[in-house]
């Protein structure tokens, strides 16, 4: 399953936001020198796409084909002129962050899909993608510089106080780097049939529906 991670242009979170998620985390005061927060959109490509093709695309910022439409579909209020957040990936190969920053990439439940993937996706195959992107998802990816001696030795993704802090529990998951396509895109369990239940005392189950 080929993927393209795009970041997004600008913040994704008010400045406010931040400095109140700050005083959520688990660290002492001064632990954490600067944190910012960009969007990051996975696009589903589809095997008859030639990823490699569409990713230097990517790279080289291309003003014509199919790229120049992605760009412009994935470009928010505000964003035009401005350069990514970070750079433009095939599938997960995320570099190496600098040891003393942390990341935390805020993605909807895995086997869901968002109403903001089902909107971004249908305007994408209104605009002509539909053999060529198959789904688009939306993230965001929280960076978190700590300063020398305090970076943290565990998952933040598995901490309670970040989960908390950082996401919805009931509708978000958390990672500690760039998820896998079949992370992001994992469709959710067939649902049982729809049955009908008799509510009063001896009634049995009709049949399902």
């Amino acid at each position: 399953m080929p993927m393209l991670v795009v970041p997004g242009r600008a913040s994704a979170v008010s400045g406010f936001r931040l400095t109140a998620l700050l005083a959520k985390l688990p660290f002492p005061t001064g632990a954490i020198t600067s944190i910012d927060a960009h969007h990051v959109h996975f696009l589903d490509i589809a095997d008859t796409t030639d990823i490699a093709a569409l990713h230097a695309a990517a790279l080289a910022n291309e003003a014509t084909g199919v790229w120049s439409v992605i760009s412009t579909l994935l470009c928010g209020p505000g964003e035009g002129g401005l350069a990514p957040k970070a750079p433009i990936l095939l599938n997960s190969q995320e570099e190496r962050p600098d040891p003393n920053e942390r990341r935390i990439w805020v993605l909807p439940r895995s086997g869901t899909i968002s109403p903001w993937s089902s909107k971004a996706t249908d305007i994408f195959h209104l605009c002509g993608l539909r053999d060529v992107v198959a789904r688009v998802e939306r993230g965001v990816v929280y960076r978190l510089e700590f300063a020398k001696g305090f970076a943290p030795d565990f998952k933040l993704s598995e901490h309670r106080l970040v989960i908390e802090a950082g996401s919805d529990r009931m509708t978000e998951t958390l990672y500690d780097q760039c998820p896998e396509a079949h992370e992001v895109f994992a469709h959710a369990a067939k649902g049982r049939p729809l049955r009908a239940v008799g509510i009063h005392a001896g009634e049995k189950l009709v049949e399902p529906i």
